[in-house]
């Protein structure tokens, strides 16, 4: 199959969002003449008539729409990819989008690693629980809690240690410690989005109707939410030990149980392909995963 020039694509398209071909002549500096030429020449491959042609205005055809439609995305990509490589040498700023409660246990704490190690990267920090457009957001990277599965995007696991009980000592008699996992009957169970986890440690445990306690407790946006109830004396979350490192370490969260547990749920690093062609970004990228596995490393050895 052979594909219609890329300047006619462009001049189709720019001619399609003014409606006028001078609109899109004065965006591609070139004439109205050059512009008329390129759609004609794009008609004729493509073996359709992309415009309606009158003295009042220009107008697509309905062919016409759909393609411009389909069109689009390919040549926004093929946008943000060459702005991209030409900015190498630009400004080197890094948009990272991730939850609050990851941001502010996790990334945010270990950030100044990389500031001295990369002084002339600024590192722009996007907090929101919703999946973001990656490329229309204009975000270079995304940490992600989940499954791992984002089709047509790169995938890095980076954080997947076990989960841990943990609470406020006040919380505990004066032993600091539960004789048995089914005294959890008698406490609040702390939730973040994802509530299957308890459901997960409890069966792993032995407890038999580990499904009743998904819909059991308070259920909070992110783990940040989750930690800090904790904090609180609110109840018992189910958290990784690397979030609350500082906190375990102070005393100010402690464990009242020695079981921990594997699950399917981890944090991962997404991107486009794309978003590692700038060196800042490929220095990030590396940086980000050193961590995480130095991070792994030193709960997986406890």
């Amino acid at each position: 199959m052979k594909f219609p020039p890329l300047y006619a694509l462009l001049c189709f398209e720019a001619t399609g969002r003014h409606a006028s071909m001078k609109g899109a002549a004065g965006e591609l500096f070139v004439t109205p003449a050059a512009i008329s030429q390129q759609i004609a020449k794009l008609e004729k491959a493509v073996g359709v008539t992309l415009f309606i042609r009158n003295t009042k205005r220009l107008e697509l055809t309905p062919e016409g729409k759909i393609y411009l439609r389909a069109i689009r995305p390919a040549l926004g990509q093929i946008s943000d990819a060459t702005q991209r490589l030409m900015n190498d040498n630009g400004p080197n700023t890094i948009t990272v989008s991730c939850t609050s409660g990851f941001a502010m246990q996790w990334l945010l704490p270990r950030l100044p690693d990389f500031q001295a190690i990369c002084p002339g990267i600024e590192v722009l920090i996007s907090t929101t629980n919703r999946l973001v457009d990656l490329l229309g957001d204009g975000v270079d990277f995304a940490v992600r809690h989940g499954l791992g599965r984002y089709p047509g995007l790169e995938v890095e696991m980076l954080i997947n240690d076990r989960l841990q009980p943990v609470c406020s000592p006040s919380l505990l008699p004066d032993s600091r410690y539960l004789s048995s996992p089914i005294d959890l009957k008698s406490y609040n169970l702390l939730h973040d989005e994802h509530r299957e986890d308890w459901a997960l440690w409890l069966r792993a445990v032995g407890i038999e109707d580990a499904e009743a306690a998904v819909h059991r407790g308070s259920v909070f946006v992110d783990s940040n939410g989750v930690i800090e109830a904790a904090l609180a004396g609110m109840g018992i979350a189910l958290v990784r030990r690397s979030l609350i490192r500082e906190e375990l370490a102070s005393g100010r969260l402690v464990v009242p149980f020695r079981a921990t547990i594997d699950t399917p749920i981890a944090y991962y690093l997404v991107y486009d392909e794309t978003a590692i062609l700038p060196k800042s970004s490929r220095q990030f990228r590396d940086w980000l995963v050193s961590q995480a596995i130095a991070s792994q490393r030193e709960f997986t050895t406890r």
